[in-house]
Parts: C-alpha cells; structure tokens; sequence
C-alpha cells in the first residue's frame, strides 16, 4: 500500500505550487510504486474533498465504473505510465487513458484550484432565482400585480370570481359568484416576466404552470364545443377530461388539440424549435398553415421546426419538465441552450467572449440557486463566467 499521508501531503504541496523539486521527484516515484489504480482514485478523492468538500462528484453512485475505466485506459496503452485526464458528465469525472502522470496532476490542479478561485470571484457580484411572479390583465385592460395581491377573492369578472388561492394559484370559480353572465366572452393574460413563474387554474378546471417570461390569454369561462388558450414561452397544462369540449392550445406556428391530458410545450420565440412533450393522453399538433401534422401518444415529443414536417421523437420525461419541479436538467444542451434558460430564470443579459464552446453539457440542479451556484456547474467543464451589471459573460 502507498504511504497515504505522505502523498497526501505531497500531493497537496504540488496543487498549491509550493512543492520543491526533490518532493515532485518523490510524488512521481510513490505514484509510480503504487500498488494498484484503486489507490490513485482514493488519492485523488481525498484530495478532491480537501479543495471542494460541499460537491463532491466521487460519491454520487460511480466510483467503480470511474475506477474500471482508469484500469480499461491504462490497458489500452499497453502497460505504459499513462496519465488519467477526465471530463465531466452528469456532474461526474469520466477518466479516459492520455499522455503522462504529470499532466494529469495539471489538469487535475487546474480544475481544482482554478475553479475555486473562479467561484470566490462570482460570489462576489450574484443573482438570486427568479420566484411566483406575474401580472394579471383583465379584459378592461387593467392589471394585477399577482405576487403582491393577498389571498382571497382579487376581483369578479362577467359572474366568475377571480380569486388567489393559499398556495399562491389563480383559479377562476364560477361556483361562487352565482351564474356566469352570457354575451361577449372577456379574456384574461396572465405575463410572467424573467425571473418570474406562476400557477393558475381555469374555469374548467384546467390547471396550467407557467415558466419565466411565459404567457397565456385565456376566456373567463369556456362556452359552446371548444375549450381555446394561446400561449408563449413555456407552458405545462393538466387539462380538464371533457370528451365533448376538446382543448386548442396555440403556441406561436402551431395549435394543440387535446381531450384531456398533461404536456408541456416549449414556445420561446428565442429557441429554434416548438418542443411539445406529452406526459399523459393523446394530442393533435397542427401546423399553422401548412398540411404537416402529428399525433403523440405518451413518452413522445413533437419537434417543431422553421420548416418542414413535425419531428416525433421519444422525449426525455424527466429533463422537459424539470423546470415545473423546480429543477434545472441539463442533457447534452449546448452552453448557448443553458444560457437561455438562466437568462430567463436570472433576469440577466448574456455575452459571449471568444469563440463560443461548442460542446455538449449535462448535470442537474435546483432553480432556487444564486446565479454563481448554477454557472458553478458549468466550469468544471472549462467554461468561464464573470458578471457586470446585469450580465453574464462567458469565457472560452
């Protein structure tokens, strides 16, 4: 077995820079001598846990697969003193077999030290999460601040009762206002800015989670055959089963026809794509002026592109309704894709410096993080930030 305090301790000097050159000699030698792979991971997870103890990726679950793919590497290169470099995936390291011990121990230290000074420095100048925050437009155009309006009863409107529910929903109740009035239908809005998400429950029953920056406009009461909304941004719906009132939801270039089910849609005018994923049911999506359309059965997700026939493609359940668990997923997203979301959820402007890094990133967190915690996530892949004002810049 290695000296474990030993190297420990000559480890750490050669992260810190402060190792002479006789103790990077003995480093190199001990390492050499060790007695199997298995120690160099338990070496480099001690000293993983002495830099960043509160995020430590080597006790998530992976630790034999992160050790059988040292020793895989390690076979592939013949037998020689090979170096261990690793990325990062779903917050974890995949090691891979590269050049020598040395540069290992750089980009280890690299990532070690390099990001714990980049965390200090954002910590300095943050963002806090976005929160319940929208604004209520009622048909004679005045508004409601919804996150500052009390509980109860927020107005009555054409026999419904508007009211604000303990758990901060909306929910429109004709049972307690009497009879709905008859005549021209009054519409509603409710806006969420950035930063913002809310929760409201329709007069059928329909129930409807807005994401930031995210709208829908909506009749008070539903009257003849067909239930209509029309949204932007992102909007998850639990609709109402009513076999004889289908539900249209139309989001930008197309429209959803359902009966009664839950799915998501991912509206942004700033992504390329419609994302339509379906939880539960069935739904119809129809192109707006065009013949293209599809059905979705659950599991399934709608991709509707600038042009051309709807994609349907198995959807990631788990990663397009995150958001709606309070959760930031990430899975194989470019940086340009996750910057969109933070500057929804942050409220911030985003700027690019250098090239743009064109990789795929993956890994989970919760939305009730500072900005400085999420974009932590984010350069242990290399990827740098620095904020100004209310803007994010990435660094190549």
């Amino acid at each position: 077995m290695m000296p474990n305090n030993r190297i420990n301790d000559l480890f750490q000097k050669y992260f810190d820079k402060t190792a002479t050159a006789e103790e990077r000699n003995e480093l190199m030698m001990l390492i050499n001598k060790r007695h199997s792979d298995k120690e160099l991971l338990d070496l480099m997870e001690d000293t993983y846990q002495t830099y960043i103890p509160e995020r430590n990726p080597f006790v998530l679950g992976k630790r034999e697969k992160m050790l059988q793919q040292i020793q895989t590497g390690i076979a592939a290169a013949n037998q020689k003193k090979t170096i261990i470099t690793f990325f990062r995936k779903n917050g974890l390291f995949k090691y891979v077999a590269a050049a020598s011990i040395l540069i290992c121990m750089g980009i280890f230290a690299y990532f070690l030290v390099d990001n714990h000074s980049t965390r200090r420095q954002m910590a300095k100048m943050d963002f806090v999460p976005g929160g319940n925050k929208a604004v209520l437009t009622l048909s004679d155009g005045s508004t409601i601040v919804l996150n500052g309006a009390k509980n109860g009863t927020l107005t009555n409107q054409d026999g419904i009762a508007i009211n604000k529910t303990q758990e901060g929903e909306i929910a429109y109740d004709a049972t307690k206002s009497g009879q709905a009035q008859k005549g021209k239908l009054a519409y509603n809005t409710i806006a969420t800015p950035k930063g913002g998400q809310y929760q409201v429950i329709l007069a059928d029953g329909t129930k409807v989670w807005l994401n930031a920056a995210s709208s829908i406009v909506f009749p008070t009461q539903f009257r003849g055959s067909e239930r209509h909304v029309e949204i932007s941004g992102e909007v998850y719906f639990e609709v109402a089963k009513n076999k004889t009132k289908p539900f249209f939801v139309k989001a930008g270039k197309q429209t959803v026809e359902v009966l009664g089910t839950h799915f998501n849609i991912n509206s942004y005018t700033d992504e390329p794509d419609i994302k339509t994923t379906l939880l539960e049911g069935s739904v119809k999506i129809q192109q707006l002026n065009s013949r293209y359309s599809a059905l979705l059965k659950p599991g399934q997700q709608a991709v509707n592109r600038s042009s051309g026939p709807i994609l349907v493609k198995p959807a990631d359940l788990e990663q397009a309704v995150a958001w709606k668990y309070g959760l930031f997923q990430i899975n194989d997203a470019s940086i340009e894709t996750i910057m969109r979301q933070a500057s929804r959820w942050y409220d911030v402007e985003v700027e690019y410096q250098g090239k743009i890094p064109q990789r795929k990133f993956s890994g989970k967190i919760k939305r009730n993080v500072k900005a400085s915690e999420f974009l932590q996530m984010l350069t242990y892949f290399n990827v740098r930030f620095s904020m100004e004002g209310r803007k994010i810049i990435v660094k190549n």
